[in-house]
């Protein structure tokens, strides 16, 4: 039979009231009376209700991480933003919230949809994972739950943020390319994504570092509302018969390398000998794969515990002023790349 708080209550001689305020550290209960109580609750090993604690202290102890639907797979799928998934739940694991997820269809986002858990704030907090419009960030923000963003940021979005140094990351990558040797690198990517955007950046930065002027053409932003597989296979195709062909590819990230590295190998042509493929994001499967994938790593894992552990501080008052955090890359030679 389950020991209830009017148990403890009853055995201790006190009000369920006075018991429950006790139980909950409340300040308006003596000492004395309140090491009785608990010392009692744990004799009896009484676990209080996770609802009726709620309601006492005002909190639901649920922390939501929420993730967009642009694919045909989840975002939470994805090998990159699983690992922090792993970050932001080792975290959690030290502390008494539980965590609940939730995912927004592009539909949804589209028709500025929100969340049920953001609604009914039915959370404490919550963690933005991955790409989302502003004005979709900005809606949730102004619910009045305290938001971080993961991998995502908005100068006005008026949230704490950490995201990846994207532009340096890519800037690396690309110059380590010329350093090779490489002369014609172009860059596929996705269009609409911030993150995305500041790989462009990164790469037409160290093409001017290097005093090499931009082609255009070798500059490709496939259709975000189009899916990757098919549109990735649909230009490295059209990409196939420019004439000269690039030297080397650099990928807005590591899914989209692997996926380009296949369709050369279908075309015939070999990777590095034929040309070189570099990554982004360092996630497992790079390392495995034949030729292994030469990419930009970023602290995934480290990203989920330092977001998880910023909106702890924010949901305990412990900080006001918001931080917008850049997490530090780092270039990983790899197998698809050779000299030139």
């Amino acid at each position: 039979m389950k020991i209830t708080i009017y148990d403890v209550a009853k055995k201790a001689g006190v009000s369920i009231s006075t018991a429950s305020k006790a139980l909950n550290g409340r300040k308006d209960v003596g000492d004395r009376t309140k090491d009785g109580i608990c010392k009692i609750a744990k004799e009896l090993n009484y676990e209080p209700s996770r609802f009726a604690r709620a309601l006492a202290l005002r909190k639901t102890e649920n922390v939501g991480v929420i993730s967009g639907r642009y694919y045909r797979a989840p975002v939470m799928t994805n090998p990159f933003y699983s690992r922090i998934l792993e970050g932001i739940e080792e975290v959690m694991a030290e502390t008494d919230y539980s965590l609940v997820t939730n995912v927004v269809k592009k539909e949804q986002i589209d028709d500025m949809v929100l969340p049920k858990m953001v609604k009914e704030k039915s959370v404490d907090g919550l963690i933005l994972l991955g790409h989302f419009p502003k004005e979709y960030a900005e809606m949730v923000i102004d619910r009045g739950i305290p938001v971080v963003m993961a991998d995502n940021s908005y100068d006005s979005a008026g949230a704490d943020s950490i995201a990846a140094d994207n532009e340096g990351g890519a800037f690396k990558a690309v110059n380590e390319l010329i350093k090779l040797g490489h002369k014609r690198i172009a860059y596929v990517s996705r269009g609409g994504r911030g993150s995305f955007q500041l790989r462009y950046d990164g790469y037409k930065r160290a093409l001017a570092a290097n005093n090499m002027e931009l082609d255009e053409s070798l500059s490709v932003f496939c259709r975000e509302n189009h899916e990757e597989a098919d549109d990735i296979r649909e230009w490295m195709k059209r990409m196939l018969d420019i004439n000269p062909k690039p030297d080397a590819l650099f990928m807005c990230n590591d899914v989209n390398a692997i996926m380009a590295i296949n369709v050369l190998k279908d075309a015939g042509l070999s990777v590095p000998d034929d040309m070189s493929v570099v990554g982004f994001d360092n996630i497992e499967l790079a390392r495995h794969f034949i030729p292994s994938i030469a990419t930009v790593n970023i602290p995934k894992e480290e990203m989920g515990r330092k977001a998880m552990s910023i909106l702890m501080d924010v949901i305990g008052n412990k900080r006001t002023a918001k931080e917008k955090i850049l997490v530090p890359t780092e270039f990983i030679m790899g197998g698809s790349v050779r000299n030139r």
